[in-house]
């Protein structure tokens, strides 16, 4: 097989730095983007989910707390409020040369995580400003997966640095290659834990016009309980 599948994860769990990354993306005076109701993006090698990666808060009562963590969709933040998190997963193609050095640079960053910190200036920088500020050796989520990204080959961006990527950059890129959105706990996969690695698209692709559960595209719907960044 000369081709695999890398996915992109944005989400939106309510909890209170989303809600200030959600409301800035919905502000008038700002760009209005085909899903700025996300907050957080993550990178998955499967459609599990189950071991996603991704920079948030290490301690879920604890933003302050933040760096390299592993993720699944099942389990911590997500958990919390899990009948109202919502996420959009994107399938993106990638070859296989593309797909190594995806899963070593994952691996390599996860080995490494002590060594690199979470980008509070960037972050700070892109909901005041709408544009990030590169800090050495720190990344916030969707700086970092841009980051893997492009160090793989795959620019999904032509005129933006990492530094200035949000998650609902990802799903205006990539919302042709969107094969769920909705809840979390109806996400085909949610309780399938022993699925196999590879499913057939048909069995696997939630159709965006018959999703049952949409987001209003201007982010003005408003998730009453907790969590996610």
């Amino acid at each position: 097989m000369d081709k695999q599948n890398i996915y992109i994860v944005d989400s939106f769990t309510n909890t209170v730095p989303g809600r200030i990354i959600k409301w800035r993306a919905s502000l008038k005076f700002w760009n209005r983007y085909d899903g700025d109701c996300y907050s957080h993006t993550s990178l998955s090698r499967d459609k599990k989910l189950g071991n996603m990666m991704s920079l948030a808060r290490r301690e879920i009562n604890n933003p302050l707390n933040c760096g390299f963590i592993k993720e699944d969709i099942r389990k911590d933040v997500f958990a919390l409020n899990k009948d109202e998190s919502k996420i959009a997963v994107m399938e993106l193609p990638v070859s296989l040369e593309q797909y190594k050095k995806i899963s070593n640079l994952m691996d390599y960053y996860w080995t490494h995580r002590d060594e690199y910190s979470y980008n509070f200036v960037g972050i700070i920088s892109m909901i005041m400003f709408g544009r990030g500020i590169a800090s050495k050796d720190s990344f916030f989520c969707s700086q970092w997966v841009a980051t893997v990204l492009k160090e793989a080959g795959i620019y999904l961006f032509d005129n933006k640095e990492p530094k200035d990527v949000r998650p609902f950059d990802f799903y205006g890129a990539l919302e042709d290659n969107i094969i769920y959105e909705g809840q979390v706990v109806e996400y085909p996969y949610y309780n399938d834990l022993e699925y196999p690695g590879y499913v057939e698209d048909d069995k696997s692709k939630i159709l965006i016009k018959d999703r049952q559960y949409s987001f209003d595209k201007r982010g003005i719907d408003d998730y009453a309980r907790t969590k996610n960044t």
